[in-house]
């Protein structure tokens, strides 16, 4: 009960934040370029947030696996900028919707994806059309039969190789400390290491609207290199709604597939049966 009272609150806070940025695009929006406090484009953004911007997030997901069935879920998040070149970012309400039978239906903390709430601080080194920053973020697990954490350091590169296009690079990996407690006749280790390297390609199409590509390289666990590394592939549209200080809402629906090459397979090494599918809407309030 007071997990569903957190994520209904982060829930309300976060619609909440949606509905003084939708009252902020009806401002002029007319200003001065050089005054905006965030760039409009996506190309021109910088890794982290300016000071004193809180940007809430909801993250909706559909996740289907060929041996499991479909997962549905919806992520509370956000972030604020500390400083221009410090980020707090937060996973507030990881809500697991829905399952196939078998696998919890509702819950707080995902058995899919995200096993539970967490936080981190990115911050970056180097500004300009290369930039730099270190990110490091930790999870808590809420999901059932799993008990522990996790701590994940990246590296984030960006380049900004035009003022309507830019490449995003960021390897990271993730340290898993955890216990199964549902395992007979005791409990057991359910340590992993996982390593991922995004790689986005992004460009914007005019001031608003930016079409990008995923790939890159996944190993979800090191112990099992051969069977558990993947290439993705996906594509992402966005919207930017402007305003008088920059934007002040993306709507960013994505398609794509987690695991679409498996060069350790014997047989077929395409997975076009597992993919992923959503949207992602982010309120940028200016403080």
């Amino acid at each position: 009960m007071p997990a569903c009272r957190l994520a209904a609150a982060a829930v309300v806070f976060t619609v909440a934040g949606f509905a003084v940025a939708s009252r902020d695009a009806h401002a002029d929006p007319s200003a001065d370029v050089a005054a905006l406090r965030l760039p409009v484009p996506k190309a021109q953004r910088p890794l982290t947030l300016p000071s004193l911007v809180l940007a809430p997030e909801l993250g909706f997901q559909v996740d289907r696996r060929p041996s499991e069935g479909a997962f549905a879920g919806l992520d509370v998040a956000g972030a604020f900028g500390i400083t221009d070149d410090l980020t707090l970012h937060a996973l507030v309400a990881p809500l697991q919707l829905s399952t196939p039978a078998g696998y919890g239906g509702f819950h707080y903390g995902e058995t899919n994806r995200n096993f539970g709430p967490g936080a981190g601080l990115t911050l970056r080194f180097l500004r300009g059309p290369v930039e730099l920053a270190g990110d490091l973020s930790g999870h808590v697990f809420t999901i059932p039969d799993l008990s522990g954490g996790s701590i994940s350091p990246s590296l984030l590169l960006r380049v900004h190789a035009t003022d309507m296009f830019r490449l995003d690079f960021a390897p990271g990996v993730t340290l898993q400390f955890a216990t199964q407690t549902n395992a007979a006749p005791s409990s057991s280790s359910a340590n992993a290491v996982r390593v991922q390297v995004p790689l986005t390609l992004l460009g914007n199409l005019t001031q608003s609207f930016d079409v990008g590509v995923t790939t890159g390289l996944t190993i979800f666990n090191t112990s099992d290199v051969r069977s558990s590394t993947g290439i993705p592939a996906g594509l992402v549209l966005g919207y930017a709604v402007p305003g008088p200080h920059g934007p002040v809402l993306d709507v960013d629906p994505f398609f794509d597939f987690p695991y679409l090459v498996m060069p350790g397979r014997t047989s077929s090494v395409t997975n076009t049966g597992q993919y992923q599918v959503g949207v992602n809407v982010t309120g940028y309030l200016y403080l």
